[in-house]
């Protein structure tokens, strides 16, 4: 299929115009071997700069950077039963290395709670070395029985994992919300909007309780994009890992893990795509600036040079990332489309007319809106129109994301909202039964109760006084 020809549109057919324009743009799904990714330059260079403002934000909270193996001995998985119980069906393991038969099989990590553990009871012996906060970005792989779906259920999965340990289990709580607050800032950044859900059912394995963060797609589908797990003392005990208190008692660690995966790649695609493309937030745009010059034969050297010129003038006045189109074979409309489908915030067009008018032309790709803006303003204007893009873009996946939302206040209301392609917002008492019933009835996923946010009316299923919003719909 050429790279020209136009893309399905996003709001008849999501999930055709979706797998096609991350085909054309983010990854290569040839590898032979299902369900594991090759980024293209554009997708590798975008995941590493969100998760680089990830890791700034974890170190602004004094997290610290550690890599551990990927390689888990079969030992330290099946020590803490929840968790081996919640992840043996989706393990690959290890079991020879070149001719040799290992002594015991070891997992390609599924998470990094089980490695991570035995040796924290070697780095934590008293108070005076909690709380401990750690981070890595790596891989884990999880063989994934379900049908696997680009940037959504891989089973190779790029990710950020954050660890920590405290003396009590309240300071493990106010670093729940510390870990939310990260995610939640980043989401921003991303422009992101999402729901923050207090998970009822399918709490991670070994997880006394989690909070996930959701979007959703515009196939009315929430996808979850990271969670924020409690683990209390149940990986602490099972590994031992003891500290001595202030008053010189014995106790075990309380422990807390949360992650962010590439699924957020697919949270930008979904949420800022349109019908030409990706839109990309500036901060993460590989290129944030393309310039390309317009000219005709006879006035090529100077429409070229002038355009070197002002590539030039952008690179040493400011850090901006951008690059300079002057491929003769593409005509300018060719280039036109080829950057407009990989989301490049800002696009300046030089020809002669500008060069006589003193100035250039640019388009912005969120709005596809074109302006002439004079060469002195020209530095200025950059800054505000990413600052803007930011803003607007921020703007529009809120309003989006609240319209794919609808307060049901009967039972038979939900399929409706569900039938199109949006979610169902229903108070609840809080009562798992009632939770139970409710998915059954309508057939599909009672998702969780949002945090911090306080019911008004009674339970959709029970009447009884309602305590809880939760959200029903279909998930990925």
């Amino acid at each position: 299929m050429s790279e020209q020809e136009k893309l399905p549109e996003k709001e008849k057919n999501f999930s055709e115009w979706y797998h096609e324009l991350i085909r054309r743009t983010l990854i290569d799904q040839r590898y032979p071997f299902q369900g594991f990714l090759v980024y293209r330059p554009l997708g590798a260079e975008m995941f590493s700069r969100a998760i680089n403002i990830l890791e700034e934000l974890l170190r602004e909270r004094r997290h610290q950077k550690v890599y551990f193996p990927s390689l888990i001995p079969e030992k330290l998985l099946k020590k803490e039963e929840h968790h081996i119980m919640g992840v043996a069906h989706e393990v690959f393991w290890v079991t020879n290395a070149g001719k040799t038969n290992l002594e015991e099989p070891a997992a390609l990590r599924p998470t990094s709670e089980t490695a991570m553990y035995e040796m924290l009871r070697y780095w934590i012996r008293s108070w005076r070395d909690l709380p401990l906060k750690i981070f890595q970005s790596c891989s884990v792989f999880r063989y994934e029985t379900k049908h696997t779906r680009p940037l959504i259920r891989d089973r190779e999965i790029l990710w950020n994992e954050a660890h920590t340990s405290h003396a009590s289990m309240e300071e493990a709580e106010e670093q729940i919300k510390e870990g939310i607050e990260i995610y939640t800032k980043l989401y921003e950044k991303l422009a992101i909007p999402h729901i923050w859900i207090d998970v009822i059912t399918g709490v991670f394995a070994g997880a006394e309780s989690a909070k996930e963060a959701y979007t959703i797609f515009p196939d009315g589908r929430m996808l979850e994009m990271g969670s924020v797990n409690n683990l209390g003392q149940r990986f602490s005990r099972a590994f031992d890992i003891k500290f001595k208190t202030r008053d010189e008692k014995e106790d075990y660690v309380y422990q807390t893990c949360y992650g962010v995966s590439e699924r957020i790649l697919s949270a930008i695609v979904a949420v800022h795509g349109d019908n030409f493309g990706l839109v990309i937030p500036p901060e993460i745009a590989p290129i944030q600036i393309v310039l390309i010059p317009i000219f005709y034969k006879e006035d090529r050297e100077e429409v070229l040079k002038e355009t070197y010129k002002l590539k030039e003038k952008i690179s040493k006045e400011t850090e901006y990332r951008i690059v300079l189109d002057d491929n003769e074979e593409q005509t300018p409309g060719e280039k036109f489309y080829k950057w407009e489908l990989y989301g490049v915030p800002l696009r300046i067009e030089l020809g002669k007319k500008d060069i006589e008018k003193g100035g250039i032309t640019i388009v912005r790709r969120d709005i596809k809106k074109k302006e002439f803006v004079e060469n002195k303003k020209i530095i200025e204007k950059i800054k505000f129109l990413f600052e803007d893009i930011t803003r607007n873009m921020q703007k529009r996946a809120k309003e989006y994301h609240e319209s794919k939302i609808v307060f049901a206040k009967k039972i038979e209301n939900i399929p409706k909202v569900i039938n199109e392609n949006k979610v169902a917002k229903i108070v609840w008492c809080g009562d798992i039964e009632c939770a139970s019933k409710i998915e059954k009835q309508v057939n599909s996923v009672f998702v969780g109760k949002a945090i911090d946010e306080k019911a008004d009316g009674s339970c959709i299923w029970c009447g009884k006084t309602g305590k809880f919003y939760g959200y029903v719909g279909k998930t990925y």
